[in-house]
């Protein structure tokens, strides 16, 4: 597909050619044989023009602090991400140098390589922080050399699910004992963490934040913590299978309540899963949660089940992906349920007999006789 033509549209008898610069948009007609070359020179020369063009002053990391310091910025809920992806940028395209000396397919080449490197919606994001930071200090209307880069796929759904049967191997396969000094021996942390993570699918930054009197023993519930991820989701209590109670009381009895360390749970089961699985194995921490999801689908069959299961926002997209899983099963049993039901014998319909006719009402041939 051809890339798209910032401020250049086709019309009928030629081109039109726009570029906004301190709000005022300025418009020009080309004719159709005009190379795109010269259109595009005519947009940078309105903003020269016009007071649009960037100052050399500064340098790109100064330019970064100055985005990161708008309170616009800083007050958004992951500002801190956007710091870490602008300071790949500075470090993949140089910091003292002056932005304006920063042309599109230096920035193309770069995400060129990251693609071969990362996931898209990776790449996109980091995109998307660079774009961010052009648009805030230059204006909406100005020369933007990220719009015309290629632009990733923000999400791309994806199967992280695996068998029960192998996560409960690879968590069998976890120490079971830590050593905090010479002689003293507790039990292991990460393999209690990821038995309650397996059996109630949890998300670890919500389990941090769980606290014993979020659980009742009696009822079999545990009232999740509200979550900020997406949408934001309330607090809510959802009811708990019998081996994800049992999971909780080993949690519970070693009172790791908010004091383990989510990288060194993953850390370890990692480590456990290529001892398992392989060196290659792509199973990590997050697979614990995507095969609840999978499970869960597979017995319900219901989205909406699922997605308040795990915890997330109502029309979440995010649950199809964790269901992704076990949409071959279910789709094999919706298709064994169809052709049993077509295959039921069905009565044919009886129908009417003949109707007798009113006494009150006449032949239509007798009608048309006169009679």
């Amino acid at each position: 597909m051809p890339r798209k033509l910032t401020g250049i549209r086709r019309r009928r008898r030629g081109w039109r050619v726009t570029v906004r610069v301190r709000g005022h948009l300025h418009t020009k007609q080309f004719p159709i044989e005009k190379p795109v070359a010269e259109m595009r020179a005519w947009r940078e020369q309105q903003i020269d023009l016009h007071g649009g063009r960037r100052a050399r002053s500064g340098s790109f990391r100064g330019d970064v602090e100055t985005f990161l310091a708008k309170p616009e910025i800083a007050a958004q809920r992951y500002v801190g991400q956007i710091r870490a992806h602008l300071a790949l940028w500075v470090a993949a395209l140089g910091g003292d140098r002056p932005r304006i000396d920063i042309t599109r397919d230096e920035i193309e080449a770069v995400i060129q390589r990251w693609l071969k490197m990362f996931a898209e919606p990776t790449v996109y994001h980091r995109r998307s922080a660079l774009r961010s930071l052009y648009t805030t200090l230059d204006g909406a209307g100005t020369a933007n050399p990220v719009k015309e880069t290629t632009c990733p796929t923000s999400w791309v759904p994806k199967d992280h699910s695996v068998a029960y049967a192998t996560l409960v191997a690879i968590i069998a396969a976890m120490p079971e004992w830590s050593y905090p000094k010479k002689g003293i021996r507790v039990p292991a942390v990460a393999k209690i963490v990821t038995g309650v993570i397996v059996d109630v699918g949890i998300r670890p930054v919500d389990l941090v934040k769980v606290r014993r009197p979020d659980i009742n023993w009696d009822a079999a519930t545990l009232r999740w913590p509200a979550s900020d991820k997406g949408h934001g989701v309330a607090a809510r209590t959802r009811p708990l299978t019998s081996a994800g109670l049992a999971a909780l009381r080993k949690f519970d009895a070693i009172n790791a309540y908010g004091v383990f360390s989510i990288a060194a749970v993953s850390h370890s089961f990692k480590r456990a899963a290529r001892r398992v699985d392989g060196d290659d194995t792509p199973i990590h921490l997050y697979s614990l949660r995507h095969s609840v999801g999978a499970d869960l689908y597979r017995s319900t069959r219901d989205l909406a089940t699922v997605g308040r299961m795990l915890g997330h926002a109502p029309g979440s997209r995010a649950t199809a992906q964790y269901a992704q899983g076990a949409n071959d099963d279910v789709d094999r049993a919706a298709a064994a349920a169809l052709s049993a039901a077509r295959t039921v014998p069905v009565a044919a319909p009886q129908l009417p007999g003949k109707l007798p006719a009113s006494p009150n009402v006449q032949p239509l041939s007798r009608l048309r006789r006169g009679a």
